[in-house]
């Protein structure tokens, strides 16, 4: 008697304990009949016959015609792995089906409960617990537009962000050109570019948010001058979500790259400029003071006014707008 040779494990492609139990001993001792499966597992021929029954539908076993029929397993390389596939193509048709009803559902609670649609969060503990909770569940893109004051200290926010970018989720922000005026932050963008990070600069972004799976998007809704969030909105999937998505999109398409991958891309696409005009001319066109300018190229006041004369010489510009106009227009930014 062989029953009870070890723990069940394939309840997850569709076989219970028994018939798990018979498709053991029939891989051990192919071909066999139902008697001498029976026997060897000290169970009646019904039960045999039935688990048999099962493991034929789901093609692990086939019988030789004749009777008394001769059971075979099927190489479980084959059979189990054809099981698992269709498997998981079947929890992946049910994981798309989510999104269509999860849908459905929020709809028909906005219409029941308007005030769904927006969350009030009060204190800065309870909208970081908030907000850490929502990123902890991101699976796909976190969008932010970022700019001073700040209440995140710069290591909770890298360690923050890095575990999202280590588990394969995509960050693309947009910050105001006034974080690359403050040495700390603009060295922490640096390392995030780094670590992954799609970063764009504009001259001043409309709001502070954070937006998750373009669905849930947290928006601070008074702050101090110390940078104590004290109100924030959470703002679940409804066309609200979708159109901050929508102002995102629109500021990242007019945003300047600073640091990122893509900030290089004119280099190839027009090798006459240099690598110092190319980061003069994206500083530039992101608003940035000449202090702050200087302190991100490592150049003297001086050097960089002289710089800033020439590239305007270059391009036939008489002032810094126009600069920006002409560059663009030459497809160099």
């Amino acid at each position: 008697m062989v029953r009870g040779t070890g723990a069940a494990m394939l309840g997850s492609v569709g076989l219970d304990d028994q018939v798990e139990e018979v498709y053991r001993c029939l891989v051990a001792h192919s071909p066999t009949g139902v008697a001498e499966l029976a026997a060897l597992l000290g169970v009646g021929e019904q039960r045999v016959r039935r688990a048999l029954d099962a493991l034929l539908a789901l093609d692990l076993a086939f019988v030789e015609a004749g009777r008394p029929g001769r059971y075979h397993a099927v190489d479980p390389r084959v059979g189990l792995t054809t099981l698992i596939h269709a498997k998981r193509l079947e929890l992946e048709r049910t994981a798309a089906a989510v999104e269509t009803y999860a849908a459905e559902y929020h709809e028909r609670m906005l219409r029941s409960d308007p005030l769904r649609l927006v969350e009030v969060v009060e204190g800065p503990a309870a909208i970081t617990a908030s907000l850490a909770e929502l990123l902890a569940g991101a699976k796909e893109e976190v969008l932010a537009f970022d700019t001073p004051p700040y209440v995140t200290p710069d290591a909770t926010a890298s360690r923050v962000e890095r575990e999202l970018l280590a588990r394969g989720v995509r960050v693309r922000a947009v910050y105001a050109s006034e974080v690359l005026a403050i040495p700390e932050r603009a060295a922490l963008l640096r390392d995030l570019v780094v670590a992954g990070e799609l970063s764009r600069v504009l001259p001043r972004v409309p709001l502070k948010m954070v937006v998750i799976d373009r669905r849930d998007a947290v928006i601070p809704l008074s702050t101090s001058s110390a940078g104590t969030r004290s109100i924030a909105a959470l703002v679940h999937r409804s066309r609200l979500c979708d159109a901050l998505v929508e102002l995102f999109e629109a500021s990242w398409q007019q945003a300047t790259p600073v640091f990122s991958a893509d900030a290089h891309e004119t280099a190839e696409a027009h090798p006459d400029l240099t690598e110092a005009e190319r980061a003069l001319l994206h500083l530039l066109h992101a608003g940035l003071k000449d202090d702050a300018i200087g302190r991100q190229l490592g150049v003297s006041e001086r050097t960089l006014r002289r710089r800033i004369t020439d590239l305007l010489a270059r391009l036939g510009a008489t002032s810094r707008f126009q600069a920006g106009a002409q560059a663009i227009r030459r497809g160099w930014l």
